[in-house]
């Protein structure tokens, strides 16, 4: 009896270091899925720090359509201060509304305001009242702006150079290394 126990207990040895090291190698394979989400091709031209939009192209809108944009910034460090400066052509889009994105949703009395006053530009301020302890980082929205389309037209939408900008908890500047664009595709 002691000797098929022996025998039993080397079955079970040699079936669970089977068992290992066929889940090692598997989890060590390479993955074989297709890079296919639409967002990652421009995202992997950017280099962060960077602005960008979401959806960066929008299709399959008629003149009278509505449709919602996110800003968003893209892999930044100690941020507590973002101002975003958006190029449209009023002619062909009509601003509508805003609302806040998440960079900052957690920061301790965070303003948020934007000003549509100026002919084809969209101004976003977004920031918090951060110490030395407490900012953002990450890749995040900071806003979602809603427009109509005016006309049959095909229009993009581009952050302003060097007017857009970022900073720390202490007021020092993030460069900002690459500037995403939207189009906007009318049918």
């Amino acid at each position: 009896m002691p000797l098929i126990k022996q025998i039993f207990r080397s079955w079970l040895l040699v079936c669970f270091a089977g068992t290992g090291i066929t889940i090692f190698t598997l989890s060590c394979a390479d993955s074989d899925y297709p890079m296919d989400n639409w967002i990652d091709g421009p995202l992997q031209e950017m280099e962060p720090p960077a602005v960008f939009f979401n959806p960066h192209d929008i299709t399959n809108v008629s003149v009278g359509d509505t449709f919602a944009i996110n800003l968003y910034v893209l892999q930044v460090d100690s941020v507590a201060g973002v101002y975003l400066r958006v190029k449209y052509l009023d002619e062909n889009l009509q601003f509508l509304d805003m609302e806040v994105g998440e960079l900052f949703i957690d920061g301790y009395d965070t303003l948020f305001f934007w000003d549509s006053t100026e002919d084809g530009f969209l101004d976003i301020y977004s920031f918090y009242l951060a110490d030395e302890y407490s900012y953002s980082n990450g890749t995040a929205s900071v806003a979602t702006a809603y427009f109509r389309v005016e006309r049959k037209v095909d229009s993009e939408l581009t952050y302003k150079q060097p007017e857009t900008r970022m900073v720390t908890h202490d007021n020092e500047p993030i460069t900002i290394k690459s500037y995403g664009k939207a189009m906007i595709y009318v049918d």
